[in-house]
């Protein structure tokens, strides 16, 4: 989930983990919202930080309010 630390992104990510347990969060300074999501620090506007974040990803959602 990149942009995760965000009020849309924390409902969403604990939305989420009633489907599955493998989450990656993905923001400039990243916090886990449940105890077994994986961080990922990453500045969103680095083309090469988000291309490494989504590695090995299905499925990504955009949370961040980018200006």
């Amino acid at each position: 989930m990149l942009g995760a630390g965000g009020a849309i992104g924390i409902e969403l990510v604990k939305a989420l983990k009633l489907y599955t347990k493998e989450i990656k969060l993905v923001n400039r300074n990243p916090k886990k919202i449940t105890e077994n999501d994986m961080v990922f620090p990453a500045d969103l506007l680095n083309a090469n930080d988000v291309n490494e974040a989504l590695k090995n990803s299905e499925v990504a959602y955009l949370t961040a309010g980018l200006k």
